[in-house]
């Protein structure tokens, strides 16, 4: 075996790992990125969702003061 066969098969085998290494890392960064995309759109439905279920419960305590009077007008 001559020695610049195994340099060659060195260097090829170095070049391969380090290929396979950069493209996992590009691929991890853009899941990462569009994990954190989802995370914000997440949180902008869930905000959404929890500012609508304030504003029933805010009507619903209108509504049960209205009927209070009501009832209390009904009485007498």
């Amino acid at each position: 075996m001559d020695w610049t066969e195994i340099i060659t098969a060195v260097i090829a085998a170095v070049a391969a790992v380090g290929g396979s290494a950069l493209v996992q890392s590009k691929a991890t960064a853009v899941l990462q990125a569009k994990f954190e995309a989802l995370k914000e759109e997440d949180i902008a439905t869930l905000s959404g969702r929890v500012d609508k279920h304030n504003q029933l419960q805010e009507r619903v305590l209108k509504n049960e003061c209205k009927i209070e009077e009501l009832e209390k007008e009904i009485r007498g």
